[in-house]
């Protein structure tokens, strides 16, 4: 029995820096990121805002103009990304807007936002700021699996050009995917929407899975494109759902009958 528990003591010792959570600054990403180094963390808290605007590369792709059209720049992450069992204390920022003061005309605010060229996988993670991936370009898989959202969650006019995957992710607020683009197929399955889920005029080229998802206050799905194959099965909706001018394979659509 000694040397049973003695085996056990051993396994456990070995086995906890794995299971530890260690910090990491998000200043540190970022470096890894500018040295084009592969990014792959496991049961780790980054602290401060994970800034992905402001990489070596950003180059402006837009110039301002006195119409007021807003001066834009972007950065691409070309380095695949993975987060495991992961807590982002700070912002995870694909997209900021940063005010122009001092100008005589009155114009619209500096965009900036990240593009992906390899894979993201962010799986089991937990967001206890705002995650901004609006007008993001993700080319390779996009996986945002088992993941608690406690903030503002955008993705408003992302296009996604491989396989994305939401599922058994929960939205603690607002979840925002309105214009998005999905051109492969797609996963919210046993998706958790707490409060404003915001599909308004998403296209999906390829089917996606709603089955078992729950929305528990507001499912706005107005002018969304939905294929053949699209899944609702056990979809539970506990507040108000709109489905006005979605359309599943062309045709006029709302689950339930709604």
């Amino acid at each position: 029995m000694k040397t049973i528990l003695t085996s056990l003591l051993l396994a456990f010792v070995a086995l906890a820096p794995a299971l530890a959570q260690t910090t990491i600054d998000a200043k540190d990403i970022l470096a890894k990121i500018n040295r084009k180094e592969t990014i792959s963390y496991q049961n780790a808290t980054i602290t401060g805002d994970l800034d992905l605007t402001s990489l070596a590369n950003r180059h402006e792709v837009r110039e301002g103009s006195w119409k007021g059209d807003s001066p834009q720049f972007l950065s691409v992450v070309e380095v695949p990304l993975s987060f495991k069992n992961c807590i982002f204390k700070g912002k995870f920022l694909a997209y900021r807007t940063e005010d122009r003061d001092g100008k005589l005309l009155k114009v619209n605010n500096t965009v900036y936002n990240t593009d992906f060229t390899e894979a993201v996988t962010i799986e089991g993670c937990q967001f206890d700021d705002d995650a901004a991936f609006k007008y993001s370009t993700f080319n390779q898989r996009a996986i945002f699996t088992n993941n608690t959202f406690h903030d503002n969650a955008l993705f408003k006019y992302a296009k996604f050009r491989n396989e994305a995957d939401f599922s058994n992710s929960t939205f603690s607020d607002y979840a925002d995917f309105k214009y998005a683009k999905f051109d492969e197929s797609s996963s919210f399955q046993k998706a958790a929407f707490e409060q404003y889920a915001d599909f308004k005029y998403t296209k999906f080229d390829e089917r996606v899975d709603f089955s078992q998802a729950r929305f528990t206050r507001i499912a706005d799905f107005k002018y969304t494109k939905l294929p053949r194959g699209t899944n609702f099965d056990d979809t539970r909706f506990s507040g108000s759902a709109d489905f006005k001018y979605t359309t599943l394979d062309g045709r006029k659509f709302s689950p339930n009958g709604r």
